[in-house]
């Protein structure tokens, strides 16, 4: 199945789901570490992922862009790369123009990180210094150069799988260099899995979480119910439960005036089971009720 057709339904948990695609490649795999590849030719929009280990994504051709849980955009372009750390819930976009998005995934097991800290005698940052980075955006030319040399033994046939715990180590000693303590702080929390907090604006805007309640929300967003509503507050400048009445009632017009469905159907489908809570809720906002405004299409 290609990436577009089950992305449809899934959210991707990587590097997991990364096997059920067919233009993705696992170029190497041991012990939870991996190194895939993947050619993407059609457009991906909105795209959801949850990163279930550290991992760095390098752009070798195209361009795509993450967005993060708190709206944040990361643009990648051909060499530059970022490293996310586990934990992380977020949407990638892809507009072909003339190429194809071709892109390395490295994916890095804990025993592979804890050798590499104690080889080159790294501490953990000390708690109550200023949180560690859950992403960093690089752009080196050694980071540039591993994946140069990673695409040639590739592209001569040569099977990685022997040295995979070699390459990623030599890639960790790069990213050390290249980044120095942020680096070091972010690997310190590799072992500790990351609120699993959804965008906001990506999740609200699909109209079938309408029907849920604001507790509903919160828990789908991966948040408690008083982070949902901070959050929520924040990004939409309005509590979430007036933000739902009035998003419900818009939707509802607009089934209104395409005239298919009865007034309770529509109540249902804008998840309210009491049409006259609902009749009363669309009269505030439209100054008429569903039936008069049906009338006028």
């Amino acid at each position: 199945m290609n990436t577009a057709n089950y992305c449809q339904q899934h959210v991707l948990v990587i590097p997991q789901a990364l096997g059920a695609l067919s233009d993705v490649c696992k170029l190497a795999a041991r012990n939870g570490s991996a190194i895939y590849s993947k050619d993407l030719e059609q457009n991906l929009l909105d795209i959801e992922f949850y990163t279930n280990q550290l991992c760095i994504v390098y752009v070798e051709e195209g361009s795509e862009t993450l967005t993060c849980w708190d709206n944040k955009q990361i643009q990648l372009s051909a060499g530059q790369s970022v490293l996310l750390c586990q934990g992380q819930n977020l949407h990638s976009d892809f507009v072909r123009s003339t190429q194809n998005l071709k892109a390395w995934l490295v994916f890095f097991d804990r025993s592979v990180i804890e050798q590499f800290l104690l080889s080159d005698k790294l501490t953990p940052v000390a708690k109550g210094k200023q949180p560690p980075p859950v992403s960093l955006h690089l752009e080196n030319c050694l980071i540039k150069g591993f994946f140069e040399q990673l695409r040639l033994c590739v592209d001569q046939g040569m099977d990685i799988n022997p040295i995979l715990h070699v390459k990623l180590t030599e890639l960790l000693f790069i990213l050390r260099q290249v980044s120095g303590d942020e680096f070091v702080a972010m690997l310190s929390m590799a072992d500790h899995t990351l609120p699993t907090r959804r965008n906001l604006k990506r999740l609200l805007g699909n109209k079938s979480v309408l029907k849920l309640s604001v507790a509903d929300l919160a828990k789908l967003s991966g948040r408690s119910l008083s982070g949902f509503q901070r959050d929520f507050k924040h990004q939409f400048n309005e509590p979430p439960k007036q933000w739902l009445i009035k998003q419900r009632v818009e939707y509802a017009k607009s089934l209104v005036e395409r005239g298919c469905l009865s007034v309770s159907d529509i109540a249902l489908e804008v998840g309210y089971t009491n049409i006259s809570h609902f009749i009363k809720a669309y009269k505030n906002q439209y100054g008429e009720t569903p039936k008069q405004g049906a009338m006028k299409t």
